[in-house]
């Protein structure tokens, strides 16, 4: 295998939705890789082993070193074949006003409102959604590692019923503002095709959606508790949330 077919070594938490972001670009950019998919917390020591951080995705490339965020790893996935960064100037500053915007408004509000909502019910739910990332040996080791990995969650993304509505209202602020500029007919954020605006927020959203589309293998929704599926059909029945399905069925390519 020659130095550029090597493939890169993605280091995720599989259901993640930031991993899914980058995920979604390099699948679209057909780049080879392999991921490496693990519980979180337990990420840890491959994600720091590979010279990240505690944070993931991480993306060991053949060439080009250490990329430690999942823009990062869009614009490496751009510069291999995609066009999710406009040429114009001042589309290209667009796009990533609402990358940025996105990745600090909807990815942590998403993340905090599914795991407070999650939290408060049935465990079973949550222990097979860590499943569904945990390596053979991660798997061997979790009946005695969830009640930690669920207590460290809870206190490192401030999981709590205050911190859920503050997310809701932020939230609620930046969709109102894509839904408005939905409300003309446009399929597109920023231009007439598809970019790194649209794909952010659909990837980002995701947890409150459930597309169909979603690469990463997750339970059943018919599993999760009430109150998860009431979430995700408030979410999915608003404009954004068709959009996002829209956008998903109509360009997430699987690898």
């Amino acid at each position: 295998m020659t130095t550029e077919s090597r493939p890169a070594r993605f280091i995720t938490i599989g259901f993640s939705h930031y991993c899914e972001k980058a995920r979604w670009a390099l699948d679209l950019a057909r780049v080879p890789y392999a991921e490496d998919a693990h519980v979180p917390i337990l990420h840890w020591r491959s994600s720091w082993g590979a010279g990240g951080g505690r944070t993931v995705p991480v993306l060991v490339t053949p060439n080009d070193g250490v990329l430690k965020e999942s823009t990062d790893i869009l614009k490496w996935a751009d510069r291999h074949g995609l066009s999710l960064f406009p040429e114009d100037a001042a589309q290209r500053a667009e796009v990533e006003r609402w990358v940025a915007r996105f990745d600090v408004e909807v990815g942590p509000s998403a993340r905090r409102i599914v795991y407070c909502t999650l939290f408060k019910g049935p465990t079973a739910f949550v222990d097979q959604l860590m499943r569904t990332t945990a390596t053979p040996f991660e798997r061997r080791m979790l009946p005695v590692v969830l009640p930690l990995v669920r207590g460290a969650i809870r206190r490192g993304l401030g999981i709590s019923d205050d911190g859920a509505q503050r997310s809701t209202t932020k939230l609620e602020k930046v969709v109102a503002e894509v839904e408005a500029l939905l409300a003309d007919g446009r399929s597109y954020l920023v231009g007439d095709t598809f970019s790194a605006a649209d794909l952010t927020f659909a990837s980002l959203m995701s947890p409150l959606v459930m597309p169909p589309a979603y690469a990463a293998p997750l339970p059943p929704e018919a599993d999760a508790p009430e109150a998860f599926r009431a979430l995700v059909e408030s979410w999915r029945a608003r404009p954004a949330g068709k959009w996002v399905t829209r956008l998903y069925a109509r360009h997430r390519t699987p690898a």
